[in-house]
């Protein structure tokens, strides 16, 4: 049996949050509607999705009036964490919520693997 869309993009967010040091994760788009999420109960996935856009949407503004070049990837480096961004694709933005400790890196190369995934499966279908 084929899988949805929704249990596609479930595998996606679970291999993501199985990085580690991950407290949760999203899928938004452009608009700041949310797709798909793994959250914690005490964080609210449509602020976190319409805040990320907002983010996203505020960087693009600003690397276009910088001539720039496309916005590739953001992150807000707080006390209690990391929010980053990567676009997936024209319409969808990627977006995990990182431990203070955690490995950037790792958290950024497993991201721009699952972006591309996510762009193939909004795509398709």
């Amino acid at each position: 049996m084929t899988k949805t869309k929704k249990e596609k993009l479930d595998n996606v967010l679970s291999g993501l949050m199985q990085v580690g040091q991950i407290k949760a994760c999203g899928i938004v788009s452009k608009e700041g509607l949310l797709i798909n999420s793994m959250t914690p109960p005490d964080v609210d996935a449509r602020i976190f999705s319409a805040l990320c856009s907002t983010i996203m949407g505020a960087a693009d503004a600003a690397s276009g009036q910088m001539t720039t070049g496309i916005v590739s990837q953001i992150s807000v480096k707080t006390e209690k964490g990391t929010i980053v961004l990567i676009p997936a694709g024209l319409k969808a933005i990627l977006t995990v919520l990182t431990d203070p400790d955690a490995q950037i890196g790792l958290i950024f190369f497993e991201m721009e693997r699952k972006a591309l995934e996510v762009e193939i499966i909004l795509r398709t279908m």
